[in-house]
């Protein structure tokens, strides 16, 4: 019993570094990255449009925003954008403070107060995206805060966009392979990063002068232009041995 327990801890000593050895072999391979663009037209648009107003009460500013806010949503409504495309972002009541002779605020006085809403509406027309913009400023709104262009389903085009990065990817490879005068094996591993999708194209603030009443007489000219979508692949190609 005794000559077998030691031949068996001696076999185990002899296997251990062999095993180790196995594990800590580094299997020749090619790590690269690749990048999948396509573009499309924008086929949707996000707007944010305000009301802001200034007033001795409270109760005189709210009512303002009040009535200038139902005024954009009855535009809205003539425009048949559904309830659920329009969202109210921003409310606020703030007390505008008096001064002190060296200019600092002087929290003790105030003098009138600062009410302001924002309200989000999504549209898939954009076509008539110009002339609704027209139509909500002429309906009470005096700030239009920008207009966001994006793709309503973007699904198909990430798709072609993951397909490309791959191929991208494959290029690269076999570029190197070629280079280093090996033959490139096959997948490994593959990862899609995280920070692919596409930018939706932001428009800057637009701004009525402030409280001006008079609506406007043309519409607003807009350009959706395209929008890119995008995708990144990781992907370790092996090295083939014959």
């Amino acid at each position: 019993m005794m000559t077998f327990m030691r031949v068996a801890l001696i076999s185990g000593l002899m296997a251990a570094p062999l095993g180790a050895m196995a594990q800590d072999r580094v299997v020749p391979s090619i790590s690269v990255s690749g990048e999948g663009i396509v573009t499309a037209p924008a086929d949707m648009a996000v707007v944010t449009v305000g009301v802001m107003h200034e007033g001795k009460t409270t109760g005189e500013v709210l009512d303002a925003v009040s009535m200038a806010t139902t005024g954009i949503l009855a535009v809205l409504e003539a425009a048949a954008i559904p309830q659920g495309d329009i969202q109210t972002g921003r409310v606020s009541l703030i007390p505008r403070y008096g001064r002190t002779v060296l200019g600092a605020p002087d929290y003790t006085q105030i003098e009138g107060y600062t009410a302001s809403t924002t309200l989000s509406v999504t549209t898939h027309d954009l076509t008539t995206l110009g002339g609704l913009l027209s139509d909500v400023v002429a309906g009470g709104a005096n700030t239009v805060n920008g207009v966001s262009f994006g793709i309503d389903d973007d699904s198909a085009l990430m798709d072609e966009a993951r397909a490309k990065a791959v191929e991208d990817a494959r290029h690269r490879a076999e570029v190197y392979a070629q280079a280093a005068g090996v033959n490139l094996g096959g997948v490994l591993t593959l990862s899609e990063n995280s920070y692919g999708g596409y930018a939706p194209v932001v428009m800057e603030a637009l701004t009525a002068r402030s409280f001006d009443s008079s609506a406007p007489k043309m519409d607003v000219p807009l350009a959706a232009g395209d929008i890119t979508v995008s995708a990144q692949v990781s992907i370790v190609y092996g090295i083939a041995t014959e």
